[in-house]
């Protein structure tokens, strides 16, 4: 065996070191080897499915591939560490969620958090009066799509027209069923402020809040004519505007007006006859003609006769007969039957003398 001998003059065994140095080497990569080869437990939740797998992975990613879980690049792994020690691994899928906002469509990744919070992350601000489709607390699923309607306000001005109205005057002396305008009319202007209401940028209610007048309109007078050849035996006179000439006009409660010349405070008698007996006129007898003083109211004379109290009213009546006793300021009224001249008798009355 060789030797080396040193300067104090000891020997040493060469190989006997190398020995020493090579089994110390194989021990330290066996423990190397026993050490990578160690495999720990994790715990693995995969949202419903939970699994116990061994892995000697040192990131949660490698030891979920390991653990042959596809995942996608989008989801989300996380891990934590529980009390006893064990590490759970969580992954949380991405979900594809459409938010439609502002007239836009967003489309987003979510991993089963709340619609708030959702929103929240993608710095989506809500006011109190926004509407969103979803309750924010229920939580994010796989193709939902959230609408969001945006409220937002603004006051606005308007210069706006103000329409005129038309006042319309009766004309007693314009034929009924005829209109003239007397007045044209002219629509005036304001400025009008708005409180203005939008959804979604597009505008939803408008509400005035006040108006200033910038021009006055002018109104439409229109006359409307109420004069009549003729009312009904049942109409009744609601007031005579009699003129210092004597002429005026008869205004009825129906509203047709009767437009006179004249007017004779006289008396009334009444008659009858056999039905088609004929009159000075040539006309045959009927309710509604009688017998005058031609030299007071000329034949074919249109007239209204009533009483002065106006509890009787003869009403409509036209001059077609004449007699030897009816002079002056007398006419005489036609019946049908001799009762009713007898209950008429003899009576002060009213005559106007119509144009």
């Amino acid at each position: 065996m060789l030797k080396h001998v040193t300067t104090d003059g000891k020997s040493v065994h060469p190989v006997r070191r190398t020995i020493a140095f090579v089994m110390m080497s194989v021990m330290t990569i066996s423990a190397a080897c026993s050490i990578v080869s160690a495999k720990a437990v994790y715990i693995i939740n995969d949202g419903e499915t939970r699994s116990v797998v061994e892995s000697s992975g040192y990131t949660p990613t490698a030891i979920v591939k390991n653990a042959g879980i596809e995942v996608s690049p989008i989801d989300q792994i996380t891990s934590e560490r529980n009390e006893n020690g064990t590490i759970e691994i969580n992954i949380v899928r991405s979900q594809d969620v459409t938010i439609n906002y502002l007239g836009s469509t967003l489309h987003a990744q979510a991993y089963n958090e709340t619609v708030g919070d959702l929103l929240e992350r993608m710095n989506i601000p809500l006011s109190a009066t926004d509407e969103v489709s979803i309750d924010l607390s229920n939580y994010t699923q796989d193709g939902m799509s959230i609408n969001i309607s945006k409220y937002t306000y603004d006051r606005v001005e308007a210069v706006e027209p103000i329409t005129y109205t038309t006042d319309r005057v009766a004309n007693a002396s314009m034929a009924k069923g005829t209109e003239k305008v007397k007045q044209a009319g002219k629509n005036g202007s304001a400025r009008v402020t708005y409180y203005v209401t939008y959804k979604d940028g597009v505008e939803v209610d408008r509400e005035p809040i006040s108006s200033e007048m910038i021009t006055a309109p002018t109104n439409q007078i229109t006359e409307y004519g109420t004069k009549s050849s003729t009312v009904a035996s049942n109409d009744r006179i609601a007031s005579d505007k009699r003129n210092k000439n004597g002429s005026g006009v008869l205004t009825f409660k129906s509203g047709n007006t009767l437009t006179y010349s004249r007017v004779i405070n006289g008396s009334a008698t009444a008659y009858t006859a056999k039905p088609g007996a004929l009159t000075a006129s040539g006309k045959p007898v009927y309710v509604g003609g009688v017998a005058v003083d031609p030299k007071v109211i000329p034949l074919g004379t249109k007239l209204y006769i009533t009483t002065p109290n106006g509890k009787i009213v003869y009403g409509m009546a036209t001059a077609i007969d004449t007699g030897g006793a009816i002079k002056g300021n007398i006419v005489d009224l036609f019946f049908n039957t001799y009762n009713e001249c007898i209950q008429f008798g003899r009576r002060a009355c009213t005559i106007y003398v119509l144009n």
